[in-house]
């Protein structure tokens, strides 16, 4: 992959209040969910929360919220981030016929497409597990196959933390779903309201107003255990701030690659 030049700079004033006041979001919840033994265990990363979205204690009747609203029961394909928290959705979708676009680990191989003809009966559950994806899913890893692949009538993600107030989350601090909603925005796959979902744990969903960064994508339905919560509308982001992404950060995403080739053809 040919580099992109170095005259991407990050700008550390922009978004820096924003990032400060999540990280101590970040470092609150993650004593809430650990000292509680909500957070359950990852395989690779044990109870290392700053490097997944660790699957939580009571999920199934999250989901079971989840997959009664309106928003999830008109879609047929979803964006889904590929979290622990939104395995049981995953799986669910593939149940219910519909199809799933997850990202790969990083957004390093794009991202894959899950649909109903794909999985063999009975092997939903594993097909929803970031193994059983490699196995059973169809790779999407330019642009056009992404494009191909259709539109996205919802998006689903995990979080470590969201807020109430505005619907600003944070997760392991990296933007990847920052990232995520942009790209398949600048693809033409999703429009400015297109329903965004959090599923979270109840401790999880916090009141705190921190600073938004102008490049946050936004939920606008929390969904946990014990209740659907909808915070105010807000325009969610429409343009890539390449001032504050670094050549390393971007070079590691293709698809973010070939974005920043459109929007600026060499002379």
């Amino acid at each position: 992959m040919l580099p992109i030049e170095a005259k991407l700079h990050r700008n550390p004033e922009i978004g820096s209040d924003s990032a400060k006041q999540k990280q101590e979001i970040r470092e609150k919840v993650t004593r809430l969910l650990l000292e509680n033994r909500i957070a359950i265990p990852d395989p690779v990363f044990h109870l290392s929360l700053d490097h997944y979205i660790a699957d939580f204690e009571d999920s199934y009747q999250a989901t079971q919220r989840l997959i009664h609203l309106p928003e999830w029961q008109r879609s047929h394909r979803i964006f889904v981030t590929p979290d622990r928290s939104t395995q049981l959705a995953r799986e669910t979708a593939i149940k219910e016929g519909k199809e799933i676009v997850v990202t790969t680990y990083g957004i390093c191989r794009g991202a894959v497409l899950l649909t109903r003809d794909l999985v063999p009966e009975g092997q939903e559950a594993f097909a929803a597990t970031l193994d059983g994806m490699e196995r059973f899913a169809r790779p999407l890893t330019k642009v056009r196959d992404i494009q191909e692949a259709g539109k996205i009538d919802a998006m689903l993600t995990g979080a470590l933390a969201i807020s109430r107030a505005h619907g600003g989350r944070t997760g392991k601090g990296a933007g990847w779903f920052d990232a995520e909603w942009i790209m398949w925005r600048k693809m033409g796959l999703t429009h400015p309201d297109t329903p965004v979902i959090g599923i979270v744990h109840d401790v999880q969903v916090v009141n705190d107003t921190f600073s938004l960064a102008p490049w946050d994508a936004l939920v606008g339905t929390i969904v946990t255990p014990t209740r659907v919560l909808k915070t105010p509308q807000r325009q969610q982001p429409e343009e890539i701030y390449w001032e504050v992404i670094t050549p390393d950060w971007l070079n590691a995403i293709p698809i973010m690659v070939e974005l920043y080739k459109q929007e600026n053809p060499a002379p």
